[in-house]
């Protein structure tokens, strides 16, 4: 038998409830498997009617270090395996994983909204596919008691913006039929008016448009156009004058870290572009993003100050010595530098 007719089978033999004893040493986390077989035997196991093995296994998830479920929610593709741990938004790791993770359903991401923290808050805000579908997320997160100002303004552009009208607060009416983002045809037909326009600028091979006809389209329709778009319209919506669009193409495409180093030392993108790709797991363990990011004059001086402290002494000695960088940045990099260099 293969290995994973063999993980197939010892799963199935822990949940038959044929052997109690390997049901308890699976439960208390005592059996020899690795994470991304035990963690889903357990939590099935903590809703077992057996008090003493429910209760086991629901007190060993409760201890599990964060650090070793995320990396097996990330990869799950159970929806219970995902959702078991969002009530768990005090630890970050797990909280921005499972927002991250496009499996799970809005409604947990809406029920998880009222307990995070200022910067989990940002990381939710990007979930527009989410928001779409479930809007009230947003009123959720107003419910939240440590709403960052940041989070307040966001959702207000949210409501104005992203959320047709009828999905509004304050509509009168709602008409299931007009409630999800513009349909291909809708967009079709955007497009074919911008045609109409005058052509200037980079030309996207997909759409047909230039760039200036490309601004001309409805905010609704550049969003969904910013979702698995080709390279030559990431690099004309990333610079979109409405920061959910720009935002919405660094989070709806798979992007190389060499075209996200460009963008992060872009000095034409939205402010809202160069503190996603901060926030980013992801990206910023890429040195050369980082380092793009902390050069690049438009970052925000106080998030190019904190993440100053990872660059290296060769690096952090140009910087101190940039007038590009704001005074704030080359001080920092200067005491870094003392630092380091000793």
């Amino acid at each position: 038998m293969n290995e994973d007719g063999s993980a197939q089978s010892l799963a199935e033999r822990v949940l038959s409830g044929d052997n109690r004893e390997l049901q308890l040493l699976v439960a208390r986390g005592m059996f020899p498997l690795p994470a991304e077989m035990m963690i889903p035997l357990q939590i099935r196991l903590s809703g077992f009617s057996d008090e003493e093995i429910a209760t086991a296994a629901s007190e060993s998830l409760e201890s599990l270090d964060s650090e070793i479920a995320a990396p097996v929610i990330a990869d799950s593709d159970q929806i219970e395996v995902i959702s078991y741990f969002a009530p768990r938004t005090d630890q970050p790791v797990l909280a921005e994983t499972i927002i991250q993770h496009k499996l799970i359903p809005p409604q947990v991401l809406s029920e998880m909204a009222t307990g995070l923290s200022p910067e989990l808050q940002e990381i939710l805000l990007l979930r527009q596919d989410a928001i779409l579908e479930q809007p009230s997320i947003l009123d959720r997160l107003e419910e939240n008691p440590d709403l960052s100002a940041y989070a307040k303004r966001r959702i207000g552009e949210y409501r104005e913006h992203l959320l047709p009208r009828e999905r509004r607060p304050d509509a009168d009416s709602v008409d299931e039929a007009e409630q999800e983002e513009p349909t291909d045809e809708e967009v079709e037909e955007a497009i074919t008016w911008a045609r109409q326009e005058p052509t200037k600028g980079e030309l996207d091979e997909v759409t047909g448009l230039s760039e200036a006809q490309i601004r001309t389209l409805p905010v609704p329709v550049r969003l969904k156009l910013s979702r698995g778009a080709s390279r030559t319209l990431r690099n004309i919506l990333v610079k979109d004058k409405n920061p959910m669009v720009a935002v919405s193409v660094m989070t709806g495409n798979a992007m190389g870290d060499g075209e996200v180093e460009l963008i992060a030392a872009s000095k034409i993108v939205p402010d809202e572009v160069l503190e996603t790709i901060a926030r980013s797991r992801q990206w910023s363990r890429r040195y050369s993003i980082v380092h793009a990011l902390v050069k690049n004059p438009r970052t925000p001086a106080g998030l190019a100050a904190r993440l100053a402290p990872r660059l290296g002494v060769r690096d952090l000695k140009m910087l101190s010595r940039d007038h590009n960088v704001s005074e704030v940045v080359r001080s920092t990099a200067a005491r870094l530098y003392r630092i380091k260099s000793n």
